[in-house]
């Protein structure tokens, strides 16, 4: 562009030149200043050459600057265009490691509400299990609270029931001839009445008026006896069945005097009465 005005600028300054020659051989032509003092104009030398020569120089300076120029943005264009390029390069690989990490973001946020989930789950259930354990310990300690208090009862029981059964053979050794001699002397039998607190006492009544021998009637009754030495005797069953008031009469001697002939002799008595039989003294 530079070497193109210096060009017209040229073309410019001849086409003046030739303008100026071409007037001056006109006017010498029609009129003569040779003669005139007015016409003698002083000699100005321009040196056109020189000046075209330098601007023709500047010309080729320029225009290797603007092609140095040219070339320097042209390479900083393709340098932004390689940079530009790398930064979309490395924008996409920056897009795909936000997309990977947000993706393993979401999944992780799942994992740990999911997680979330199970551990109050897990909370409570050990909760409820707490509280079952405690419930089953407060029950164990009850029912052990109860074992020994019933062990201490059935302790207490035991040693009262040895007691009372030492006491009993001891009575039982002074008693035997005794009670051999009732067995006999009114026909009676004294056994075992299947629980350990009862005794079953049996009478023998001779046969009806015509009858065998073979047909002899028994009656019975049950007598409960107490656990200890200041309880009271108890008459639970008899056959055939006798008045209530008439065995509670004879059982309340029984209780107050502890002979137990007062109760041989009474419900023998109450028996024979009942079936008709007066009693025979063997």
């Amino acid at each position: 562009m530079a070497a193109t005005s210096v060009s017209n600028f040229s073309t410019s300054q001849t086409d003046f030149r030739a303008s100026q020659s071409h007037q001056h051989q006109n006017a010498t032509a029609t009129f003569s200043y040779s003669d005139s003092p007015l016409t003698q104009l002083p000699t100005v030398d321009f040196n056109f050459d020189d000046l075209r020569r330098r601007m023709s120089e500047f010309s080729t300076k320029f225009d290797a600057y603007i092609e140095r120029g040219r070339k320097r943005v042209l390479e900083e264009r393709n340098d932004f265009r390689a940079r530009l390029s790398e930064v979309n390069e490395d924008q996409k690989s920056t897009q795909t490691q936000i997309s990977t990490i947000q993706s393993t973001l979401a999944s992780h946020s799942h994992i740990l509400h999911r997680e979330a989930h199970e551990k109050s789950e897990m909370q409570s259930h050990i909760s409820h299990l707490e509280s079952h354990a405690s419930s089953q310990r407060a029950q164990r300690d009850k029912l052990h609270h109860a074992i020994a208090t019933t062990q201490r009862q059935i302790d207490a029981k035991l040693a009262a029931q040895q007691e009372y059964a030492a006491r009993m053979e001891q009575q039982s050794e002074l008693n035997g001839p005794e009670l051999a001699f009732w067995e006999t002397y009114l026909g009676t039998r004294i056994e075992g009445g299947g629980d350990e607190g009862i005794i079953r006492v049996a009478y023998s009544f001779p046969p009806e008026r015509g009858g065998t021998p073979k047909e002899e009637r028994e009656a019975t009754f049950e007598l409960h006896v107490p656990e200890t030495g200041s309880g009271g005797y108890e008459v639970v069953h008899t056959r055939p069945r006798l008045d209530g008031e008439d065995v509670a009469r004879v059982v309340r001697r029984l209780n107050e005097t502890r002979d137990i002939a007062v109760l041989l002799k009474g419900m023998r008595s109450l028996f024979q009465n009942e079936m008709g039989e007066r009693m025979i003294v063997r």
